[in-house]
Formats: C-alpha cells, structure tokens, sequence
C-alpha cells in the first residue's frame, strides 16, 4: 500500500490555504490511518492463526479378520496403502473409509510400499512356496495385483518402493544375496539402472525424476543421469526418503559423526538441515509436497536392553523452523497418538502410524481443519 506524501513541515504559501481544505486534509490522514490500523489487525490475526494449523484424524482401519494396520504410501487423492496384520502382513488399500485386501496372487507375505495419482501401486510380496524366499515386486491396479519380478536381470529378488502416475516403478533388485541395484520398471519391461554395490530407489515422480541412496549417499537420477546429492560441510552423509511433484525439493536426513541424524531438505542445489527433535537419538523427513511443507519421524533412545524396550517415535511436521509434534496439533481427545509421519500430499494432508487406546497400530490420515 502506498500512502501519500504528507510532509512534516509546510511553506507560507501552504500556510494560507482555506480552512475548509486542510480539514479534509485531516480527514483523509484520518482514513488512511484507520486503514492502516485495520491492516495491522488483519495481519496480526493471520499470524495467530498460522502456528494454530490443526488436523483433523481418521483411522484408516484394516481388513475384516486385522486388527494392526501399518501405512506407507499416500497419494494426493487422500489414498493410501500399507498392510494389515493379524499374522503375516496383507498388502492394503486404504480408499474412501474402506480397507481392502490388494493380495490377489495369494502371497504369503505381502507389502503396499506406493501409491500414484492413478490410483495404481506397488510393493513386493513373500511366497513361502518358492524355496529361496525372495521378494518379488508387483505393480496393483484394476483390483489385481501383478508380479512384475525379473528373474533374469535380479535372481535373488526386487522390492518396488515407489510409482508414479504413468505406471513407472521403481526400488532396489538384488543381483546377489549381498548386492542390489536400482531398477525402474516401465511399460512391462525391467531395467537395471545400476548404482553400484548397494542401490536402491526411494520415490520417483510424475516427471520421472528418481531418488534414492547408495553407500556413498543420496542420488537424483534424471534425464538418463545419476547425480550424487553430496552432503554439506559437517556432514558425513545423506540420505534421500522423498521427492515433490516438482522435482525441487527432496526430503531425507544427514548422518553426522557422534550425532543424532537430522530431518533435512534438499532444494536449490544444497541441504538444510532441518533440526533436531528435542531428546531424540535422530530424525528423518519422510515426505514433502509442492508447497515446501515437510513431515517426518523423530526416533528417541531405547528405552531398555533386558528386556529390550525401543525408543519411542514421534511423528513431525516442519513449521517456523521447527519440529513440531503432530501430537500437539490433534484434538486432545482423539484417542491416538501419533508414532510416524509417513507422508504428505499436495493437500496437506498427513499420512501417520498411531497406536489407539488399546496401543494396537492403526494407519490414520490427518486432514488439515
């Protein structure tokens, strides 16, 4: 807003001007002031409102027969996948307040690590009839599953951890029992991208931009090309988790000597490292979307060895330079508390392990209020 020239300090001539104008004078300075005075109000308001971001939470639930449902993929249609539990896991489409069972090759073990915007997804199965037990990735969609493994390029197995909209999969296929590489899988057909002794792809995006990790840390593969996406000084490594609709932003962490790991952002070419969450051993981002906004885990140290007693795991969001538990930004009487933040979607809303009352593991998403 641009105000007008109201000078302190006025010559003779200005002195002479007729009453009448200079109390119309007063009378506009007047309004502009309560204009302003309004915008500050406006403003200040808007502020309060921002740190106050609250969620909304629904269970996800699980298939008839479960009890234990894990996430661990979201799309920007709200959809997810993950798995059920009442025994071995079940392969999970969480989709308009209805858990459905995505085995449909009738695995022994089975696992929904992605999910696109077509609805399509992905993950790997266990068949106990194979006597080398190897996982075996499948592509979902239409109601079935497909086994999408290629013997021939990783006989000892693939695990598929990310798709996107065209149907491109992508994860890590073991070459031998000690050493896997990056596959994407396209249009029927399986390729070895390669990375070196040990490779595996995390997400891929509807631009077919990949990110993953090998042992010397975080890569983006694009355009044909694997780029290392090195780590900054004080850091001895990185680590890639996720990447936005844009391809501009990469949610991961930093590994530092002596250190708890820390939640960090990759953008504009470079890390930031994001923090650390008070009194855990570490953190990790685990998604980001268009906006910039980044959720993530923060694991606390083990609580016992005899017997053992993990740490627990608080799910995060970034906001004002901080991680802000997700705990804290639920109704109080939700009944749940949040142990992992897995994802977020281009709506903002929030992909979350919780345990309930009974402290049995539940999928749950939240939705911004």
């Amino acid at each position: 807003m641009q105000l007008e020239n109201t000078p302190l300090f006025v010559s003779g001539a200005a002195q002479s001007r007729s009453m009448a104008s200079q109390e119309r004078e007063i009378h506009n300075h007047g309004n502009v002031g309560r204009r302003l005075f309004l915008i500050v109000l406006v403003l200040l308001a808007n502020a309060a409102r921002l740190p106050a971001q609250s969620y909304g939470i629904a269970d996800l639930g699980a298939i008839p027969g479960n009890s234990t449902s894990k996430a661990y993929g979201l799309n920007n249609l709200g959809q997810a996948v993950g798995i059920s539990e009442g025994g071995a896991a079940i392969a999970t489409l969480f989709r308009n307040g209805t858990a459905t069972n995505m085995n449909t090759l009738n695995a022994d073990v089975s696992v929904a690590t992605c999910i696109s915007g077509s609805s399509q997804a992905a993950g790997y199965n266990i068949f106990y009839s194979n006597p080398n037990l190897i996982f075996r990735a499948f592509l979902y969609g239409n109601g079935g599953m497909t086994d999408i493994q290629s013997d021939s390029l990783f006989p000892f197995g693939t695990q598929a951890y990310g798709i996107n909209s065209s149907g491109m999969v992508v994860g890590q296929g073991w070459v031998t029992n000690e050493s896997f590489h990056v596959f994407l899988y396209s249009g029927g057909r399986m390729v070895d991208l390669g990375g070196g002794f040990q490779a595996s792809a995390s997400a891929i995006n509807d631009a077919g931009q990949i990110v993953g990790n090998t042992t010397k840390g975080a890569f983006l593969y694009s355009n044909g090309k694997m780029v290392s996406l090195g780590a900054p000084s004080g850091a001895n490594s990185s680590w890639a988790n996720a990447i936005n609709s844009t391809g501009n932003m990469i949610a991961g962490y930093l590994f530092f000597n002596g250190r708890p790991s820390h939640a960090s952002l990759h953008s504009k070419g470079g890390w930031t490292d994001l923090g650390a969450f008070p009194g855990a051993a570490g953190s990790q981002a685990t998604g980001v979307n268009s906006s910039g906004q980044v959720v993530g885990t923060a694991v606390f140290p083990v609580q016992s060895y005899h017997p053992f007693r993990p740490g627990k795991h608080v799910g995060f969001i970034h906001r004002s330079g901080a991680l802000v538990d997700l705990n804290t930004l639920i109704p109080s009487n939700s009944g749940f508390t949040i142990t992992d933040a897995i994802g977020i979607n281009d709506s903002g809303q929030i992909l979350c392990d919780a345990t309930n009352s009974s402290n049995v593991t539940r999928a749950v998403l939240l939705s911004p209020k």
